[in-house]
């Protein structure tokens, strides 16, 4: 593997890595993760945090792996492994949130936003560290998507719950904004050689888009009276 692909799945899975420590706060005390690891298989959060922590163990050993130049085959198969492994991950968070008492959290967009997030920043970050041309057009085609499917899901917010999804506009329309301005700079990007500034601008204008939608989503948490 080419060290600049090395360091950047390193440093992605650092970040991963940030984002599970971070996540942990959701159960109010970390050390309750413990105790969710005894519903594995019923319960989606128990089988989001199995997985995350699974995900993390190879992901991050193949890359420290590939990064050191040590056992290659080996680490490479982890990484392939962890790839397997992160395709259910990314099916099984949406899971959590389907709740029957939060309407505006439980349809099918919600899985499909979800799992576009990853594809859109992941993309953009694939592009930047070396993978060019397949990362930008993942990305591309997954913001397209969101877009496609946009209408259909703020259709779905405001029948669940329109006041509350009004008061959302805001974050919404930047997440729009965003990304529309993330395709510009893909755009930008095919044609430019040397554009490594411009990509890594796409980078972080399209996951600063997904932060605000996902600001957005947490912020439709309600429950009835």
């Amino acid at each position: 593997m080419p060290r600049r692909k090395a360091i950047g799945l390193f440093s992605v899975m650092c970040l991963f890595g940030l984002g599970v420590i971070v996540g942990t706060y959701h159960v109010g005390q970390p050390l309750r993760a413990l105790n969710m690891l005894l519903r594995v298989g019923h319960s989606p959060m128990s089988n989001e945090i199995v997985l995350s922590a699974a995900f993390a163990a190879l992901g991050g050993l193949g890359a420290l792996g590939l990064l050191l130049n040590r056992a290659t085959p080996l680490c490479n198969a982890l990484v392939w492994l962890a790839a397997i492994v992160g395709v259910v991950f990314l099916y099984a968070v949406p899971q959590i949130y389907q709740l029957p008492t939060v309407a505006t959290w439980r349809s099918s967009y919600t899985t499909a936003m979800m799992i576009l997030t990853p594809l859109i920043g992941g993309g953009a970050l694939a592009a930047l560290f070396g993978v060019r041309r397949l990362g930008l057009l993942v990305s591309v085609l997954a913001i397209l998507v969101s877009f496609c499917l946009r209408p259909g899901y703020m259709a779905t917010l405001m029948s669940a719950d329109s006041a509350l999804t009004a008061a959302q506009h805001s974050w919404f329309t930047a997440q729009a904004i965003l990304l529309a301005a993330g395709v510009v700079g893909v755009v930008v990007c095919a044609r430019l050689k040397s554009s490594a500034a411009v990509l890594a601008m796409t980078a972080v204008v399209v996951i600063a888009a997904e932060l605000a939608g996902r600001i957005a989503f947490y912020n439709l948490w309600t429950l009835p009276m």
